[in-house]
């Protein structure tokens, strides 16, 4: 039987994973510097959201939390969730 820290939890995958995010379009980019992919994703993300309000957020700040929360989608199509 796993012992999880008290400072671990089961979301913490979510909480360490950064993206960014663009608040006009609703949509995220997953940044992840180990993939050569994703970091060709996250260039074409800046070069269409140029000019939009963007911002570097935690994905799970991105999560609905209630039901009038607004959805953002992941452009990428890779869902880090699993």
């Amino acid at each position: 039987m796993m012992k999880l820290d008290l400072n671990e939890s089961i979301d913490d995958k979510l909480r360490k994973t950064r993206a960014r995010a663009c608040f006009d379009c609703h949509e995220y980019c997953i940044i992840d510097v180990n993939n050569y992919k994703a970091i060709q994703l996250l260039q074409q993300f800046e070069k269409t959201h140029r000019g939009h309000r963007t911002q570097i957020v935690n994905l799970d700040d991105l999560k609905p939390k209630s039901p009038t929360d607004i959805i953002y989608t992941c452009i990428s199509g890779v869902n880090k969730e699993e």
